[in-house]
């Protein structure tokens, strides 16, 4: 599992950047477009807008698996392990459960735009579905994230998957 969690790690990240370095490359060359030759391209800033919606919901998940997103654990840190574990289980079920809401209504829109056949207002004319189907991809990731979470807290458990980065370093000071 964890073999496949690393291709799975390595891949994200490979994607976000290259939609990054993408957006920003059609980006650059609107930018220069439009200061250059007075001629930006009409589809510049929606292609680099559409590509950094993408990427931020592919780091989503991997910000999800790696624990990186923003925790409130002032309160949380002061429980002992046990009553942390289920505090992040429980945690872990809501985030699971919101994303996998936001995927249920995601595809439906998505649904709906593809069947519509909804179209983007520049010369690009690009298919609306694809952008707004990285909001259901990025939660279905996301979803599949916390589900590999509460299933190694249930079953794998050892203090260090609840506890934060600095956390560690400071009892690995400790020790």
């Amino acid at each position: 599992m964890n073999k496949v969690l690393k291709v799975w790690n390595w891949m994200e990240k490979f994607i976000v950047g290259l939609l990054a370095l993408s957006a920003t490359a059609i980006a650059f060359y609107a930018a220069v477009m439009r200061y250059t030759l007075e001629k930006p391209p009409d589809w510049g800033e929606e292609m680099a807008t559409y590509l950094f919606i993408w990427a931020v919901f592919i780091a989503a998940s991997t910000l999800a698996g790696e624990k990186g997103h923003v925790a409130a654990t002032l309160l949380v840190e002061r429980f002992p392990f046990k009553t942390r574990r289920i505090l992040a289980i429980l945690n872990g079920l809501l985030a699971m459960g919101f994303c996998i809401l936001i995927c249920i209504l995601g595809y439906k829109i998505v649904a709906y735009a593809f069947l519509a056949d909804q179209r983007s207002l520049t010369a690009l004319r690009l298919p609306l579905w694809i952008p707004y189907l990285s909001v259901a991809s990025g939660c279905t990731l996301v979803a599949i994230r916390y589900g590999i979470r509460i299933y190694r807290l249930l079953f794998f458990f050892t203090p260090s998957e609840i506890m934060e980065s600095h956390e560690m370093s400071r009892e690995d000071k400790l020790t």
